[in-house]
């Protein structure tokens, strides 16, 4: 076993990820609008108008401020009107002339769609009703610029339309539903919290109460005494109030089990070697420093990531070969490492909100709770890792 160190960066930020989707897009639209300016080149005299008017050339040039609208240079809904506003122009200056053009704007047509499901998916509601019927109109008045165009070219531009139009929608509604189930799994997570503070808090303010007790008993100044009186009273309704609270919380949950200690990390690890099918090799190492125990609120949390982290081997890699435990001290903080051997490329690394687990999202906000953090990704060599750095109180 390797010691375990935390990742000097990120693999890749979000941004680079987004710069790499918007350059595959760009130049797909770029290779179009080079494609198209050989077409409207060889028909420049369709119908005797292309030298006149140089409408090949308005559509060309149409095309390519239509896909730079795409960039994300501005706010999505500024880049949405201003598209509307390059399209629609051109197609008024097109029909006023009256040039009509064999080829109907293609790159324009296809920046427009890119346009319209961005705003389908990202615009809030008000804005993205008439921002999309203004780009769907756009895309539909194209084929109007050429006179011979038949009808059915109108369908199948409107087939498309709308076809693109629901591919925002369901890309709306999924994010929406992820970020319910996100928020749901937090939310679960901070009942979970709300418990266990209580049962830290508990065993901690009972301690203090009865060595008040105890100790007022032995006190012979009245005023000593009256002031652990005091304490333990107050110290009884801290524990009345936290009750109450935990009941209110909690009272649609289920009865919860006894806090878990870090002694129960090593019968996980035997359970899921012995239960879970094909389960591979399944080794645990415990930092010496820590065989006496943790904290109670540190050794559940332990036990928590260990839990889901192995779950996660089960789903997501069954053919893994080997899994790797290990709690390691280093300073004030305790590394929490469950690896596997992997199988097959790995993703470039994500947070755990991005790796679509909802219960490493959970995991994530009970890691912030007590000042640590949580990722999960792959690692040089093969396989994927759920690392959590948690500080350790003294």
């Amino acid at each position: 076993m390797t010691p375990i160190t935390l990742p000097s960066a990120l693999d890749r930020p979000p941004t680079a990820r987004l710069r790499r989707r918007y350059g595959w897009l760009l130049a797909g639209l770029c290779g179009l609008w080079v494609v198209e300016g050989r077409l409207l080149s060889r028909g420049a005299a369709y119908s005797g108008h292309g030298g006149g008017h140089h409408a090949h050339l308005v559509v060309w040039c149409a095309g390519l401020l239509v896909a730079a609208c795409v960039l994300p240079w501005a706010q999505l809904a500024v880049r949405a009107v201003a598209a509307v506003v390059v399209s629609w122009s051109a197609t008024g200056y097109l029909l006023a002339v009256g040039a009509h053009v064999p080829v109907w704007g293609l790159t324009e047509s296809a920046a427009l769609l890119v346009l319209l499901a961005l705003v389908a998916w990202r615009t809030p509601v008000r804005a993205a009703v008439p921002l999309g019927i203004a780009l769907s109109a756009g895309v539909l008045a194209a084929p109007v610029r050429d006179a011979d165009a038949l009808s059915t070219t109108v369908v199948a531009y409107s087939l498309v339309v709308a076809g693109v139009a629901a591919l925002g929608l369901c890309l709306r509604y999924r994010d929406a539903e992820r970020a319910r189930a996100v928020a749901a799994a937090r939310e679960a997570e901070r009942l979970e919290l709300a418990g266990e503070l209580h049962d830290f808090v508990s065993h901690h303010v009972a301690a203090m109460t009865l060595l008040a007790k105890a100790t007022g008993s032995l006190a012979r100044d009245e005023r000593i005494a009256a002031s652990l009186r005091d304490i333990e009273e107050a110290g009884d309704e801290a524990m009345t109030t936290a009750r109450r609270l935990l009941r209110v919380l909690q009272q649609d949950e289920a009865h919860r089990e006894p806090l878990p200690g870090l002694d129960r990390i090593a019968g996980l690890v035997d359970d899921f070697s012995r239960t879970s099918p094909g389960a591979p090799r399944v080794s645990l190492y415990v930092d010496p420093r820590f065989d006496a125990g943790l904290a109670p609120e540190l050794a559940a949390s332990v036990h928590r990531i260990v839990t889901e982290a192995l779950a996660n081997v089960a789903k997501h890699s069954p053919g893994a070969s080997a899994v790797e435990v290990a709690l390691r001290g280093a300073g004030p903080r305790l590394f929490v490492s469950v690896r596997d051997s992997g199988r097959g490329p790995q993703p470039a690394r994500r947070t755990p909100e991005d790796s679509g687990g909802l219960g490493l999202v959970g995991l994530t906000e009970r890691a912030d709770a007590i000042g640590g953090s949580l990722t999960a990704g792959p690692v040089p060599g093969g396989g994927w890792e759920v690392l959590a750095v948690l500080p350790v109180r003294h």
